[in-house]
């Protein structure tokens, strides 16, 4: 019993001897490894090299090797790398060999012996297991040491074996991408779509989507786009194809091609509505108006008892209005009236709601502002306050009030609604603007030092565009309160009479100023007023020259890059001249790096040089 007992310690001790040796030997394993790493990040090959040499000869891992092999590689000495390979190979039997044929092929091409690495690598290609995944290994070995040729091959060779029975598509399709073998790569990310398109959808449209935002030349998108429409062509019954043509179609913002497959594949499936109003949203909002007003018409044609319908029509009434007001048409007070009486007849239709008053805000505007008919405007909307409205929609309807009781120069109505909306919508973009709206009449009345302190907290908004036109309205009152309050009283005076439609009587504001109060501070706010109330006459030229004076003559004042924009848009849409339209969008990206316009500008740029 005692002999037991005593041979039973023993061997615990012996355990916990051996535990503890082989715990202290991994742990001067990982510090080896530790160190190894520290000199290789470093840059200090030499004390690396000998490092993972040391753990490879102790442990026989190859990682270790590897890393020794780079190592001598950034030392420029090959030969101890290549002995050291070469013996692995000769005595290794697992997958670790084919990757130490890889790495030896590196060496021998990294020394210009390249007739060596490709006899190295093509006996590996040649004498390979066949096996799916012998043949992924090995391509990534080759990929990882940039032998992205020799992986195509490999994969091109085994999509082509009845015992691999594996295409390989999207491995090809991702070597083929590394080397701009652009068309090669796209035809075989659809080939690996079609095998199963529920599970690779995402997958394609993500490759898909890397390719075209690093795409230059337009290169690529050249070749996705002829690739899907020839796919969509040719099998016209695969949803996956023709939802892949119109994902891209809206990447490249060519929403004509879109609405037409989205359209197609309504006819089929009639399962698309929600789409097409969602293009139509997303046209919209990039100033493709037509491509829009195609999109409802479609579904208001399709049926009156569609889900959709209203939504349709109150989208289309919108649109138009938009593009109307957008490209300054020279439209009849009689267009206007027709119009407001269409949305009439479709609020009655539809009935007074919160889906309907936006229109409703839309016929309110065509009253009070283009056709004179204040009280009636003001009626409509007061009436629409007393509706269930959402507290967006009625924030809405009561800014469009104000506005209006501004237009009538009901100041303090105004200011009241404006500071209604301000409170309820604090923290958000419509109660940043209500309060820029409200700082922007008190400078009209003359109350600057109130409008400034407002001012001075909006330029820090979360909008950037209501921030910058803070900020612009901040600098035009400070430097003139400081230089000559005469002028900054006759600017706004202006101000209010261009916002009133009184375009004669701001002109000659504005020529008072010029005349009696020239300064650096106030110019370029002047002839971007005059070129804003040019454009209202449609004289189009005369609005060209005023700003250009303005980016050519005060290049460093705060409205130049505005004065950019305005005039590349007004050169595109207006005077059908598109490369100084695109000078002015390149000058604006090139020069101005930080305006919130650069956007835009690059947007505009890239459609018309497409």
């Amino acid at each position: 019993m005692i002999n037991t007992l005593r041979l039973t310690v023993i061997l615990s001790l012996l355990m916990i001897g051996l535990s503890y040796q082989t715990l202290a030997q991994s742990n001067k394993r990982q510090d080896d490894e530790k160190l190894a790493r520290q000199f290789y990040n470093a840059q200090q090959y030499d004390k690396a090299s000998d490092m993972y040499l040391k753990l490879y000869q102790e442990y026989n891992y190859y990682q270790y090797l590897s890393r020794y092999v780079d190592c001598q590689y950034y030392l420029n000495e090959f030969e101890p790398a290549v002995k050291e390979l070469r013996s692995f190979i000769k005595r290794d039997n697992t997958t670790n060999k084919w990757k130490a044929q890889v790495d030896l092929s590196f060496i021998f091409y990294k020394q210009n012996e390249i007739e060596k690495a490709d006899k190295q690598l093509n006996r590996l290609i040649d004498e390979l297991p066949e096996s799916k995944s012998s043949y992924s290994q090995v391509a990534s070995f080759m990929r990882t040491r940039g032998f992205n040729e020799y992986a195509a091959s490999l994969y091109e060779k085994g999509s082509e074996s009845p015992e691999i029975d594996y295409k390989f598509y999207v491995e090809k399709a991702d070597v083929y991408n590394s080397l701009r073998w652009t068309e090669k790569s796209v035809d075989n990310y659809l080939l690996y779509l079609e095998e199963s398109p529920e599970n690779r959808y995402d997958h394609v449209k993500s490759r898909l989507s890397f390719m075209l935002r690093y795409d230059i030349d337009d290169t690529a998108s050249d070749i996705i786009r002829i690739a899907l429409l020839r796919r969509t062509q040719s099998d016209k019954d695969n949803e996956w194809f023709a939802n892949l043509l119109v994902w891209y179609a809206i990447q490249i913002q060519d929403y004509e091609i879109a609405l037409n497959q989205e359209i197609a594949l309504d006819k089929r499936l009639n399962d698309r509505e929600y789409d097409i109003i969602h293009l139509a949203h997303i046209a919209e909002n990039n100033e493709q108006y037509d491509v829009a007003m195609k999109a409802y018409n479609y579904i208001i044609d399709k049926s009156k008892e569609g889900a959709f319908y209203p939504e349709a029509v109150i989208g289309l009434t919108e649109v138009q209005y938009t593009k109307v007001e957008t490209l300054r048409s020279d439209v009849p007070a009689e267009w206007y009236s027709n119009f407001e009486q269409r949305i009439e007849k479709e609020c009655l239709e539809l009935g007074i709601s919160d889906m309907t008053v936006s229109i409703l805000s839309i016929r309110a505007e065509i009253l009070a502002f283009k056709l004179g008919e204040i009280e009636k405007s003001i009626e409509i909307l007061n009436d629409a306050l007393t509706l269930n409205l959402s507290k967006l929609n009625m924030a809405k309807v009561k800014m469009k009030l104000a506005d209006i009781y501004l237009f009538k120069e009901e100041v303090w109505e105004a200011t009241l609604l404006y500071s209604q909306v301000d409170k309820a919508m604090k923290e958000e973009p419509i109660g940043h603007e209500a309060r820029f709206k409200n700082a922007q009449l008190r400078y009209y009345i003359g109350e600057f030092d109130w409008a400034l302190a407002v001012l001075n907290i909006l330029k820090s908004a979360t909008s950037k565009l209501i921030a910058n036109d803070a900020m612009t309205l901040s600098l035009l009152i400070t430097d003139n309160l400081e230089y000559d309050t005469i002028a900054l009283q006759r600017l706004a005076k202006a101000d209010f009479y261009i916002y009133q439609k009184k375009y004669d009587l701001a002109d000659k504001m504005l020529d008072s100023v010029n005349i009696y109060n020239p300064n650096e501070y106030s110019m370029p706010y002047l002839l971007s007023r005059k070129a804003q109330i040019a454009l209202e006459n449609q004289d189009y030229n005369m609005a060209d020259s005023l700003y250009k004076r303005i980016y050519q003559g005060y290049e460093d004042s705060y409205m130049a890059d505005k004065a950019l924009l305005e005039d590349a848009i007004l050169l595109e849409r207006f005077l059908d001249k598109k490369e100084e339209a695109m000078e002015c969008y390149a000058r604006l990206i090139d020069e101005y790096t930080a305006s919130v316009y650069v956007a835009q500008a690059r947007n505009a740029y890239r459609r018309l040089r497409d």
